[in-house]
């Protein structure tokens, strides 16, 4: 753990990092009709510009361990917000379908690797304020989604080539990785006592329960920045009107992972968990049936709901261990196995979009999908964790 005086500064670094972490996804959907005309992609090649990174984001968490040990925290981090940057600059060359879905792929690796990396560096530093940080980590991420949404059709307006706003969200990411080169080397690397049978989260039921459920809420958020624009630009809006409402979808996610988090109680995460499902099944409801009635409310329904259950799923991943790095090396078979499933789901809409000519089945399919995670949610009772964790401390 770095010294008091050092805490705020990395805590400045860790927000600073998490707003670089979506507006790589978030930026193309404002963009999406004339980056279609200008490459000619159909919806669904289209969606894979959102499933790459997603598919890349679960198979660095699944090597995370391997990586921190090659590379180390400092190092590993470092090479991953370099990636995000050189992702962004490419999309300032002529955009065309293969060097669109290049950058996708570098970036996500950069993506994957730190998502995997920074829950652990939270409970190693911010042991006590663990919740409160991994809120405000998950707010950061979510509100650079946000920005991305609003600020790219913006920035096109006042660019020689609209393609070049896309190349513009390397500037923050630059500033990133000299904020955590200077910091890094302040945090002391992470320390296990043990090596026991739980790092072989492969063979737990439990740990594949965690990443099928963190797989199908992530989904629900990768299709909304993937389609979430261009279905309100088929129902005749403006793209900067649609990127706007993806923008106040993400405003709700910041205020659901700021302030949920803040009501945890006790060692039971499911009524919280339960409300945000509750919020998300209101919000993809509105997008089917009256997508034109209350707009806003739908996205801030969801976003609040999406934004909340982010932190509490990293929480209640957290919560099956006390060693800072066993914990984190769940959180990162979690994301693996989540992001992994997440990513085929944007996929899934485009071509259901495809097929259908709407995009009413893909909120259709996230409906059901929010109806099995209820289910789900009830299986976490924390008895069933805190008693076979406390046995094995024992």
């Amino acid at each position: 753990m770095i010294a008091s005086g050092k805490r705020c500064f990395l805590l400045i670094t860790l927000v600073l990092i998490g707003l670089n972490l979506r507006p790589l996804l978030t930026s193309i959907g404002p963009l999406l009709p004339e980056i279609r005309l200008a490459t000619g992609m159909s919806f669904s090649t289209a969606a894979l510009l959102t499933t790459l990174p997603v598919l890349m984001m679960g198979v660095l968490a699944l090597a995370n361990g391997w990586l921190s040990r090659l590379w180390g925290e400092r190092t590993a981090i470092s090479l991953s917000l370099l990636a995000i940057v050189l992702g962004a600059l490419i999309r300032e060359f002529p955009p065309s379908a293969s060097l669109l879905l290049g950058s996708a792929l570098l970036g996500g690796l950069g993506i994957g690797v730190i998502q995997a990396v920074i829950p652990s560096v939270i409970k190693r530093n911010f042991t006590h304020r663990m919740p409160m940080v991994t809120g405000l980590w998950a707010a950061a991420l979510m509100g650079g989604g946000g920005l991305g949404a609003w600020l790219t059709p913006e920035i096109s307006h006042f660019s020689t080539q609209w393609h070049s706003a896309l190349a513009w969200w390397s500037l923050p990411a630059i500033l990133a990785l000299l904020c955590w080169w200077s910091i890094g080397r302040h945090i002391s690397p992470p320390v296990i006592a043990s090596q026991p049978r739980s790092l072989k989260w492969v063979s737990s039921p439990r740990a594949w329960l965690l990443g099928v459920y963190f797989g199908l809420i992530n989904g629900g958020y990768m299709s909304l920045i993937a389609w979430l624009p261009p279905f309100y630009i088929q129902l005749g809006w403006l793209p900067g009107a649609s990127g706007i409402l993806l923008a106040l979808m993400t405003v709700g996610q910041v205020f659901g992972a700021l302030l949920l988090p803040l009501f945890i109680r006790g060692s039971d995460r499911r009524p919280l968990l339960l409300l945000t499902l509750l919020l998300q099944l209101i919000g993809f409801g509105g997008f089917l049936l009256a997508p034109t009635l209350f707009p806003v409310a739908w996205a801030l329904a969801c976003g609040i709901g999406l934004g909340g259950a982010f932190p509490l799923c990293l929480i209640l991943a957290l919560d099956h261990h006390k060693e800072p790095l066993l914990a984190g090396r769940l959180v990162a078979f979690m994301q693996g196995i989540g992001f992994l499933l997440a990513g085929a789901t944007p996929y899934f809409s485009g071509v259901l979009r495809d097929l259908t000519g709407s995009y009413q089945a893909g909120w259709l399919l996230h409906g059901v999908l929010v109806i099995i995670l209820i289910g789900l949610t009830l299986r976490f009772n924390p008895r069933s964790y805190i008693d076979k964790i406390e046995r094995r401390r024992a």
